[in-house]
């Protein structure tokens, strides 16, 4: 049986380095052939083909070398391979686990569920993408793994980190955030270094460049002190896995994400001793462990006291927000209670005019003259009320808008719409429905009126 394609051989032949680049693109390298060269050209080719790739190989003079499957020929002595990767954005492969770390921020990683590494290691998750072992082969299409997507991500450079560094801090460490330690080999112990120096920069005060462009990490206390920030060398399991959880607690979305912060810098500052390196991850590694016991007791003390206050305020709410509804009700009842004083007005309109009928003869101009100023003195009475009422309203629903802005802030969105908009919104629902019911009655008993006023001498002739 004919072995699968793969791109191992390629990849074990030209490591990267020197005459190797790589990105989430394409796969190049330039420079002398090497022994074996044709063996993983020819799987190169096969895999390319399988795989819907493509393929170019050049001379010294970047002419294009016909390349046959059939048989071998020589190569020449410097040559240029071109391997271009495929551009679908769910999935993207790296030859190079160095370049896979590389690239791992870069915006094509953006848009990818799983990231493939030609390297021997367990699959894990970080963040919103999966980083999976590769054979080099053609991936089976039917492998799938469920991604979960994060809906709000904490940004830490906004309100918890000081990011002086021109841009240099980065702008997401969700996706360095794994869901446990990976487990130890030469390319989970690499990306876990990497890992480390972007996550321990959000358990520092501010991020700063030196004159040289190198990231420094300031530390605010008693005084202000500075650590130099390199990429750490061998991280452990157990110092990842502590930092993971540290930052990982940081990191989920709330309102109080920045009393966390500083409650896990003042916890740490003062455990960092002066005679510690300058070195920022040697600094604090040793003392992540206690700096988030007593940041996490804190913080339990902090909601604690929160959610008393939360109680008084919600109170609060619920009493002013029960005195707006009452007004609008108020002027709801108000509304009909005019509608019913002028169902009354109609009443002793047409009594009197029953009564003048019983003893003179009167025409059906005056009787439609009588019909036309009750309806329109009526008519005006209830305008008259339901314009005042409104713009008592309005200008009620405007005070109430600048004072809801300031409770929105101390309320979370489910309690605000809750304890204070539904009610309200459902109040003016009330007020409004009230008012378009009593244009119809209003225009209903105007019809009644004037047909009885009409129909009045017609009784009296039944008598």
């Amino acid at each position: 049986m004919r072995p699968r394609p793969s791109l191992r051989s390629l990849a074990d032949l030209h490591p990267a380095g020197e005459g190797t680049f790589e990105d989430a693109s394409i796969w190049r390298y330039a420079g002398a052939s090497l022994r074996g060269e044709f063996e993983a050209l020819r799987e190169a080719h096969a895999f390319a083909t399988d795989a819907g790739w493509s393929i170019e190989i050049r001379d010294g003079e970047y002419e294009l070398v016909p390349f046959e499957d059939s048989a071998e020929r020589p190569l020449p002595n410097d040559i240029n391979i071109q391997l271009r990767k495929p551009n679908a954005g769910r999935r993207v492969f790296f030859l190079s686990a160095l370049a896979a770390i590389e690239n791992f921020e870069k915006e094509p990683v953006d848009h990818a569920d799983v990231v493939f590494v030609l390297a021997d290691f367990d699959d894990f998750q970080a963040g919103d993408r999966w980083i999976r072992s590769w054979d080099g082969a053609v991936p089976s299409t039917d492998a799938s793994y469920e991604v979960t997507h994060s809906d709000a991500v904490i940004d830490i450079r906004r309100g918890l980190v000081r990011d002086l560094s021109g841009g240099k801090m980065p702008r997401d460490l969700y996706r360095w955030l794994p869901n446990t330690a990976p487990a130890g080999s030469d390319f989970t112990i690499a990306w876990m270094d990497a890992a480390a120096a972007r996550l321990m920069l959000a358990v520092a005060s501010e991020v700063e460049t030196d004159s040289i462009g190198a990231l420094r990490v300031v530390l605010n206390g008693l005084r202000k002190r500075v650590f130099k920030a390199p990429t750490p060398e061998g991280v452990t399991t157990a110092q990842f896995e502590m930092l993971r959880e540290t930052v990982g607690w940081l990191l989920i979305p709330s309102r109080d994400a920045e009393a966390r912060h500083q409650m896990l810098v003042r916890r740490l500052e003062p455990l960092v001793s002066d005679q510690d390196d300058t070195s920022w991850w040697r600094a604090i590694s040793p003392h992540l462990k206690e700096a988030l016991i007593g940041a996490r007791t804190e913080y339990r003390v902090f909601v604690t006291s929160k959610s008393a206050e939360l109680l008084k305020t919600m109170t609060e709410v619920r009493k002013g927000v029960a005195e707006d509804v009452d007004k609008i009700v108020a002027r709801t009842n108000r509304m009909s209670q005019a509608f019913i004083g002028g169902l009354g007005v109609l009443a002793a309109g047409l009594g009197v005019r029953v009564a003048t009928l019983a003893g003179t003869e009167g025409s059906a101009i005056a009787t439609l003259a009588f019909c036309t100023v009750v309806l329109f003195v009526t008519w005006c009475g209830l305008k008259m009320n339901e314009v005042v009422a409104t713009r008592s309203l309005i200008a009620d629903l405007r005070h109430l808008r600048r004072w809801h802005a300031r409770l929105h802030q101390s309320l979370t969105r489910a309690d605000y719409r809750t304890l204070a908009m539904s009610p309200v919104i459902e109040a003016v629902r009330l007020y409004n429905e009230t008012r378009r019911y009593t244009r119809k009655a209003f225009c209903v008993a105007a019809w009644v009126f004037t047909l009885l006023v009409l129909a009045a001498p017609a009784m009296r002739g039944w008598e």
